[in-house]
């Protein structure tokens, strides 16, 4: 980042500080859980991982599922970004809100589709608030700066980067610390979700695979030459199961 979005996230965490300790008063606390159980459905953010993967023009992705945590990254060439927090209105109006600013939001999107700029141009909108479902720290490794979000809303810079991530790739992790509900819960909830994947690659013109480690097994999903969904299973000495 330079120094200018330096600043502008420093500015943004401090604004963002101010918008958690209001949505944790007696009056606006129900508000994160309504946002949150918006998506009821089991592990609905994985679907919006994707989702927000293809927008940031990724051809294949992967999902690594431990017992005490979730890691996700794609090969997307957008970039994270943070635009200036006095001017987010304006911004998201003008679709040149910040991917930080917007996944720090409650209720905004940096997303436009089908407006006179042309197609998406942006990542994320509320639907990415379904991850707290299942964490309360998400950390995101990307080329250009590495944070984590506190307090459902609060960005956070880290000092270092995630142990093997590749230099073009963006990296999330979630590690299981929801604090009503158990990493064992976490885990068996979204390897039931990876396991069922519904050919999601049918919806997402962009990726061209998607790839899920859980307990030795690999699976794989790709599309072949026509256009078709394919998919296999194998366990990490590459046999096919």
């Amino acid at each position: 980042m330079d120094i200018q979005q330096t600043n502008y996230f420093e500015a943004l965490t401090d604004k963002c500080l101010e918008t958690a300790k209001a949505l944790e008063s007696f009056r606006l606390r129900g508000i994160k859980n309504s946002v949150v159980e918006k998506y009821s459905d089991q592990a609905h953010f994985i679907y919006e991982l994707l989702q927000n993967a293809d927008d940031a023009k990724a051809t294949s992705a992967k999902f690594e599922l431990f017992r005490d945590k979730l890691v996700f990254a794609h090969n997307g060439t957008r970039r994270f970004s943070v635009s200036n927090p006095a001017t987010e209105e304006q911004d998201e109006i003008d679709g040149t809100l910040g991917d930080i600013n917007a996944i720090t939001a409650v209720g905004s999107s940096n997303k436009l589709e089908g407006t006179t700029k042309g197609a998406t141009i942006g990542k994320f909108g509320v639907g990415f608030k379904a991850v707290f479902q299942y964490t309360a720290t998400p950390h995101i490794y990307d080329p250009n700066v590495f944070f984590k979000i506190e307090r459902f809303v609060v960005p956070k810079r880290l000092d270092a980067d995630y142990p093997g991530r590749r230099s073009e790739e963006t990296l999330f992790l979630f590690p299981f610390d929801h604090d009503k509900r158990s990493a064992e819960d976490d885990y068996a909830d979204i390897s039931e979700k990876l396991r069922s994947l519904d050919y999601p690659l049918l919806f997402l013109p962009n990726l061209k695979e998607i790839t899920f480690e859980i307990s030795g097994i690999l699976g794989l999903l790709w599309k072949n030459s026509r256009g078709e969904n394919q998919f296999q299973r194998y366990n990490l000495s590459s046999r096919k199961v």
